[in-house]
């Protein structure tokens, strides 16, 4: 291990896995300014010498990234003892205090060695840090200039500078909200601030949920620090929209009270940029599953949830068209997410990878609405928002499907058999009775009675309802009984053929690529744009309308398979190219993907859209299963072209 002590990148290549849970190859690549590549490299020979020691190992998950499992720490502990450089905070914490430090400036500016000096880095460390902070603030559209004598300034629009700041505040875990909105506004009265948000809700009857309501507490701040010395940029879109709704006559009364209150004079661009924010906010809505008296809705956007509801319904043969709490829930969910998607830089992600696995399919349903979103609205939907459309569908989904009527054949006494129900019950709450029967008594017309029977014995009889436990109590046999559960209720998510006639031509042999090797995402989608190019289907513009969707919302759908697309006014004709690749390839920050469908559709036609819904109905089919993907894979391209239009 005395190469490990005496090499900087391994020194702090392990101080990142021990800092951290789980860490992706192309985070630390990011933060220690080097090759993904040398990263993996470094990673094998960190593992090996982590298992000759003893000390412990690196465990790679292709989902989870990077975990360091310790099998010894002090020893662990010991490497760093005497080395030179110091325990360095590189992790998530660090970043976000040379973010505060950064957007906070005076005058947007702030030096190399002051910097240094605040964050306790060296000017090295710090230049290399920099370079994770400028991805950062790319998301928001801002970019930090670096030269010699001036030192570090901060680039870009007031309105994207506030946002960002607004990002920071409500997610650091440093400082408190109120502690961080001191630090970008200093000298504000905020309970008084408070009070005048209060206010209005009391005025107006509506009510922020809670991170809306420290969101609106932020912009308020900043409108108040600010506003004397930087300059919003109203766009005449955002000018035009916000005047048609009552956000625009709540800014409006708000910094109406404020400028009495703190005795300032807030200008009608602040009121603007305000009333913007309040239509992309969330609200608390009644459970009574009807329209927000506070919102004005449009008729367009009515339509538009139906048409959701349509198609989510027959892409998934469930019919949720009479579910009137997913009807309003959606309603009230989308008007301001649309203000979202169209005017904010950046939203956060906290949910979204847990939906994506918790309720996978459902998830997959909902891409289905992305065209949709597009040819409404313009506007690409984030995979935030696509998230919390899942959770509505998913609660109709749940409220439509029956108890499972389960069934315990057993010769066990009656004390442990209703120990293992009563079990059940709290464990899986779809199931509401457990029919107990005895061994002698089962026979086999019995199975169409029941959707799931579990039993400790052999029931000689080959069925997909039954499970056979070794344990009725053990925890590994809930597991499965839960996995069964799982698996009965997904069945009304089936379709019962792969892609309609209809979808044929969607397929080209030419487009269909197995056991490909790629080095990367960018030279992948490089290398299958070129091909749509060559062959027509595509305009040249179209790689790039790709990579930029990329940046802002991931494709990944989970099973390493991923959807990417681009824009489809870029399109000639609509098509899908398919890539199997050998070895997975990185995708985005937590997972890895070996396959690929591209997306290219055009949307010019009801008949257009309508394929649309159809081909995600077939695809779910298609990688439904882990089953299902595997003998994908192992298709060669022929076979493969043949099995989706067949």
């Amino acid at each position: 291990m005395k190469s490990v002590k005496q090499n900087a990148l391994m020194h702090n290549l392990l101080l990142l896995l021990c800092e951290n849970e789980t860490i992706s190859v192309s985070r630390i690549a990011a933060i220690l300014d080097t090759s993904e590549s040398t990263i993996r490299r470094k990673i094998d020979i960190l593992n090996d010498a982590l298992k000759e020691t003893g000390y412990g190992y690196i465990d790679k998950s292709p989902r989870r990234g990077l975990h360091l499992v310790v099998e010894d720490r002090a020893a662990i502990n010991k490497l760093f003892a005497n080395y030179e450089l110091k325990n360095i905070m590189t992790g998530e914490r660090q970043i976000y205090k040379y973010l505060i430090l950064i957007l906070s400036g005076k005058n947007n500016k702030i030096t190399l060695n002051e910097l240094s000096e605040r964050v306790y880095d060296s000017i090295p460390v710090v230049r290399k840090n920099l370079t994770v902070c400028e991805e950062w603030l790319s998301l928001f559209e801002l970019h930090l200039s670096i030269k010699k004598n001036v030192g570090i300034t901060l680039k870009g629009s007031e309105e994207s500078i506030r946002l960002a700041i607004k990002h920071i505040v409500i997610n650091n875990d440093l400082y408190s909200i109120d502690e961080s909105i001191r630090i970008f506004a200093q000298g504000i009265d905020l309970e008084l601030l408070k009070q005048c948000i209060f206010a209005i809700e009391s005025e107006w009857n509506f009510k922020f949920t809670e991170e809306s309501f420290h969101s609106m507490l932020v912009y308020a701040a900043l409108a108040i620090s600010r506003f004397s010395h930087t300059v919003l940029t109203i766009s005449d879109t955002e000018r035009k929209t916000v005047l048609k709704y009552n956000e625009y006559s709540w800014s409006k009364s708000l910094f109406k009270m404020i400028e009495e209150k703190f005795s300032v004079e807030i200008g009608e661009d602040e009121i603007i940029f305000f009333a913007v924010q309040l239509l992309c906010s969330y609200l608390i809505h009644s459970e009574n599953f009807e329209e927000n008296n506070a919102y004005k809705y449009d008729e367009k956007l009515k339509t538009f949830i139906t048409r959701i509801i349509s198609v989510v319904s027959d892409v998934i043969n469930v019919d949720l068209t009479q579910d009137k709490e997913l009807y309003y829930g959606l309603l009230n969910h989308i008007r301001p997410a649309i203000f979202r998607m169209r005017f904010e830089k950046h939203s956060t992600q906290t949910l979204t990878n847990f939906i994506k696995e918790e309720y996978k399919q459902t998830y997959r349903v909902s891409w289905a609405l992305s065209i949709l979103f597009e040819e409404y609205y313009g506007i690409n939907i984030s995979s935030t928002e696509l998230s919390y459309i899942t959770l509505y569908i998913q609660s109709s989904l749940d409220r439509m499907s029956q108890p499972i009527k389960m069934a315990l054949v057993t010769e066990l006494g009656m004390g442990l058999n209703q120990l293992f129900c009563n079990k059940i019950k709290i464990s899986v709450p779809k199931v509401e009775k457990i029919a107990i029967i005895s061994l002698h008594d089962f026979n086999v017309k019995m199975l169409d009675q029941y959707d799931l029977i579990v039993t400790t014995s052999s029931l000689k009889i080959s069925s997909d309802k039954v499970i056979q436990l070794s344990s009725l109590l053990s925890d590994n046999g809930i597991g499965l009984i839960k996995q069964k559960i799982e698996m009965l209720k997904s069945r009304q998510l089936e379709t019962k053929k792969k892609f309609d006639v209809s979808c044929h031509t969607l397929f080209d042999p030419k487009l269909i690529f197995t056991h490909l090797k790629v080095k990367d995402k960018e030279a992948l989608l490089s290398l299958l744009s070129k091909h749509l190019v060559s062959l027509g289907y595509v305009s040249s513009k179209y790689h790039a309308s790709i990579l930029k969707r990329e940046k802002t919302v991931s494709t990944y759908i989970g099973n390493s398979v991923a959807i990417p697309h681009g824009n489809s006014g870029l399109v000639n004709e609509s098509k899908v190219a398919i890539a199997i690749l050998d070895e997975a390839i990185q995708w985005d920050m937590e997972n890895e993907v070996d396959t690929v469908f591209l997306l290219v559709f055009r949307i010019s036609s009801h008949e257009d859209s309508k394929r649309v819904q159809l081909f995600y109905k077939g695809f779910l089919e298609l990688i439904e299963t882990d089953e299902k993907l595997k003998y994908l894979r192992s298709l060669p391209e022929d076979e493969l072209y043949k099995y989706l239009v067949q």
